[in-house]
């Protein structure tokens, strides 16, 4: 009976992966992305070629990009670094329409990620990167209020030590693990539940002493995820993210690889054709600033070195 558990839960995993492939790439082109701020407020760099992705909350040096440090499935992975306990760093996806979700939160059934803490880490040994899962309830007139995140890490499942210097995959919503909330306009609130609580008719409202969280039940949406580290892991931390898988009952799959896009390739698309040689003509002369994916070689300008790369590279890609 064992045997036969193990194979049924091997056939699960692998038709998520076989689910069809989002590939999320990279702003610049290899090594790929290292975005950060210094300040103490947070930072939002909006990807220009995947609407709703953004790296967010980015502040006190944390670091955060899709890069071919840790490749995974492909060239890359979501790279993550904070230095400090006052560092952090964020990949999210999110509707910013405030009424477009993915899916009633009850139909929720498969959520899944891989996740890589390096060696060199100093921050507590339990630590990992966390899950989350954008979710809210809907108005009468169909707008997403009360949102927050349902937040997933093993150390509210019973974990002790993680593994370091290897990838680790986990499925959330199949094997039920336990979520805790924390709403966007107030505090954390560490009474974690197993994910069917937060998807019964009655759903689940936390409390903290005075403090009262937001009821979310099965009726709930979900309209975004999102990967972070930081903010209070004291020490350093790095590591890496790779393949965010979700699906629900009503049909609709979704499978988030994220690569570094291929050198040359302007617009995004993971290809390097007439569209990327059009778009370097069409701007050839403008001088750039730092978040300008159109200056491949980023020196400030789009000009013959730009041009020259799309065209050593035409045809590559897909």
């Amino acid at each position: 009976m064992r045997t036969l558990r193990v194979w049924l839960w091997l056939f699960a995993w692998g038709m998520a992966l076989a689910q069809p492939e989002t590939r999320v790439y990279s702003v610049f082109m290899p090594p790929g992305d290292w975005f950060t701020h210094s300040g103490a407020n947070y930072a939002f760099f909006p990807f220009f070629h995947h609407w709703n992705w953004y790296y967010g909350h980015v502040q006190r040096d944390g670091v955060v990009g899709i890069r071919t440090d840790y490749p995974r499935s492909g060239n890359g992975s979501v790279f993550f670094s904070t230095p400090t306990a006052l560092a952090k760093s964020d990949i999210e996806f999110r509707f910013l329409d405030g009424q477009t979700y993915w899916g009633r939160l009850r139909d929720l059934e498969w959520l899944s990620y891989e996740w890589y803490r390096d060696g060199r880490s100093t921050v507590g040994a339990h630590i990992h990167l966390p899950l989350r899962i954008y979710v809210g309830n809907l108005d009468s007139q169909g707008r997403i209020r009360d949102l927050g995140y349902l937040i997933y890490e093993l150390s509210m499942n019973g974990g002790g030590a993680v593994p370091v210097d290897t990838w680790v995959q986990e499925e959330l919503a199949a094997s039920n693990r336990r979520f805790w909330q924390n709403p966007i306009n107030g505090g954390n609130f560490f009474d974690a539940q197993p994910l069917s609580v937060w998807q019964s008719e009655e759903g689940y409202q936390p409390r903290d002493g005075d403090r009262i969280g937001v009821r979310y039940n099965g009726d709930s949406v979900v309209c975004g995820v999102s990967v972070g580290a930081g903010t209070g892991w004291n020490g350093v931390f790095i590591g890496a993210v790779a393949n965010i898988i979700l699906r629900f009952r009503h049909g609709v799959q979704l499978h988030f690889n994220f690569e570094v896009r291929p050198a040359g390739d302007v617009n995004g698309d993971g290809q390097v054709d007439d569209t990327d040689l059009l778009w370097i003509l069409m701007l050839f002369g403008t001088n750039c600033s730092a978040y300008c994916p159109y200056d491949l070689n980023r020196d400030g300008t789009v000009d013959d070195t730009d041009l020259l790369i799309v065209l050593t590279h035409f045809g590559t890609g897909g």
